[in-house]
């Protein structure tokens, strides 16, 4: 059974589940990847709040996976589906 599914929330919402792992330390990183890759954001979010046991370390990789989609979309790339 799903504890927590951030798909049906505002992208600030699962921001803030991963920041509270660091107080507040990720905060810069995670505005930036909620503000460039969202889905990305909201899907590791309930990944993490679904998992019987995470820790700081382990959210601490997946903020700086976040920031490096952030970097890559940001600077476009990320390679993108062409509509046909």
């Amino acid at each position: 059974m799903v504890k927590n599914n951030f798909f049906s929330r505002l992208v600030g919402a699962p921001a803030l589940f991963l920041n509270d792992f660091h107080f507040g330390a990720n905060l810069t990183k995670l505005n930036r990847a909620a503000r460039l890759v969202p889905k990305d954001v909201k899907g590791f979010a309930s990944l993490l709040a679904n998992a019987p046991a995470v820790d700081a370390d382990a959210v601490q990789d997946i903020v700086n996976l976040l920031d490096d989609y952030a970097h890559d979309a940001e600077n476009d790339l990320i390679f993108k589906l062409q509509d046909k």
